[in-house]
């Protein structure tokens, strides 16, 4: 077990490596005066050339070449000091070194990024963890219901799972502004966790239910389901050592590769209650073109991805002992 996990870990290197490599082309394809004109719109030249210094766009895109200290840089200046350096002395290799030390840079208030993220984390992991329990706790329970009681439960819950699943998160955030809002005043929208919390349950139930009574209910009418019922096996021993452990798969699909999203929240939910986390946090960024951190947003997603990807593969092999890297 320990070989596939390290295996599977030195795997995901080439992966991250080639998602940096991605993101750092298309934050670096631009100008560095574009980019300074883009944080600084009405600065004159030698503020946005300071700038580009300041925050080292100055130096070599990728590698550190002999002729490049001769030359006149983006920030109008000649660096022979370069020379001095390394040929890894690049944007490139230095934004790696920084990437790898959890060190994001400043964004436009002069913030520490890695410290904002730390301090959104909070709310965000307050307001998803609940949603994603509830959530799956409360699909699991309708599956296994509408897989064992088929009839009118079973399409009634079919039908309410598509309904839920063809409504766009946009709806629920403004219907639950009226019914929170107007009908039912228990507490504040803004900032309110609880609300925020219904939302992404009623949201994200219908594509859970949908998808978990579709693998129960293939399992429920399989050979080794019936063999073990004629041998006089109850309900409960036929769901917990029969269906759900050869359901397991795909369940544990839809339940680990959703763990990253915990920590990096959702977008629409903390925009619209007013929840100070990691969603909201991208949210202002962009609107602000704060690139440093977009960029460090970026990263984080794809290393919580790749997480998730890790994490599901070993909670395959725990779950079926037959799936092994060799």
């Amino acid at each position: 077990m320990l070989a596939f996990v390290i295996r599977r870990l030195l795997y995901s290197i080439p992966v991250a490596l080639g998602v940096y490599g991605i993101t750092f082309a298309l934050f670096h394809i631009r100008d560095p005066m574009a980019i300074a004109r883009t944080n600084l719109q009405q600065a004159p030249v030698p503020v946005l050339q300071n700038w580009v210094r300041a925050n080292g766009y100055h130096l070599p895109y990728f590698l550190n070449l002999p002729y490049m200290a001769d030359e006149v840089r983006a920030d109008g200046r000649v660096h022979p000091e370069f020379k001095e350096h390394g040929i890894l002395y690049s944007r490139f290799f230095l934004g790696l070194e920084d990437l790898l030390t959890g060190d994001f840079g400043t964004d436009r208030s002069g913030r520490r990024i890695a410290g904002e993220i730390v301090r959104r984390a909070g709310p965000s992991l307050m307001l998803m963890t609940p949603s994603f329990f509830v959530t799956l706790l409360l699909s699991l329970a309708l599956s296994v219901l509408a897989a064992y009681r088929r009839g009118r439960l079973d399409s009634s819950l079919r039908l309410i799972s598509v309904s839920l699943m063809s409504i766009p998160l946009p709806a629920f955030l403004l219907a639950s502004g009226w019914i929170f809002g107007d009908l039912v005043r228990l507490f504040p929208i803004h900032g309110s966790i609880t609300p925020a919390v219904a939302v992404a349950v009623i949201a994200g139930i219908g594509s859970n239910i949908r998808f978990f009574r579709t693998v129960l209910a293939d399992s429920v009418t399989a050979p080794f389901v019936r063999a073990a019922r004629l041998r006089g096996a109850t309900d409960n021993v036929l769901m917990v050592r029969h269906i759900l452990r050869n359901t397991m798969i795909p369940i544990l699909t839809t339940v680990v590769i959703s763990l990253p999203f915990l920590i990096s929240g959702s977008l629409l939910l903390e925009q619209f209650y007013g929840i100070a986390g990691m969603g909201d946090m991208l949210f202002t960024a962009i609107l602000s073109q704060d690139f440093p951190v977009i960029r460090a947003m970026v990263y984080m997603g794809a290393f919580l991805y790749m997480t998730g990807n890790i994490l599901t593969d070993i909670s395959y092999a725990l779950a079926d002992p037959r799936i092994r890297l060799e």
